[in-house]
């Protein structure tokens, strides 16, 4: 995907938000590295993420580990939340969350896609869902995030 597809700025201010905060995770998180995680698109507070997961996202049953789903929901909540507020000025830190998980995952490609549904204030909230490659719901997440001032 090119660069100009990653994200649906509507001002030169949020184009170089998202351009930063993909720089982040491409650059900065260990935890994104160590999963496989990558933002594919953003817009003004939505997100989505990708995994390609292979064996050693997996469990001894050959599923996903319900671990890995988890955090991408969360992740792809997180980064929807990130390009509603200032680069730099906060963190978003998870407060609260309850994922149902709904389907298992074989190796492939999972996304999570997040949307923040409040946003007023310190507190914020969203949903997310991730889905395997064939579209099929594997879970569906609401999150409450804190607005931290970094």
């Amino acid at each position: 995907m090119s660069e100009a597809m990653l994200w649906d700025a509507t001002t030169p201010e949020e184009e170089e938000r998202y351009k930063k905060i993909i720089e982040d995770r491409v650059e900065r998180s260990p935890f994104y590295e160590l999963l496989g995680m990558e933002v594919i698109r953003l817009s003004p507070g939505k997100a989505r993420l990708r995994i390609r997961a292979g064996l050693q996202h997996c469990d001894e049953s050959g599923h996903v580990q319900p671990g890995v789903v988890f955090a991408l929901a969360d992740a792809s909540s997180g980064v929807a939340m990130a390009t509603l507020i200032p680069y730099g000025s906060r963190r978003v830190v998870t407060v609260e969350m309850k994922a149902n998980f709904i389907a298992t995952a074989g190796a492939g490609e999972l996304v999570g896609t997040g949307e923040i549904l409040q946003a007023d204030g310190d507190i914020a909230v969203s949903e997310a869902e991730v889905r395997d490659a064939r579209g099929n719901t594997v879970a569906r997440s609401m999150a409450t995030f804190m607005k931290v001032t970094r």
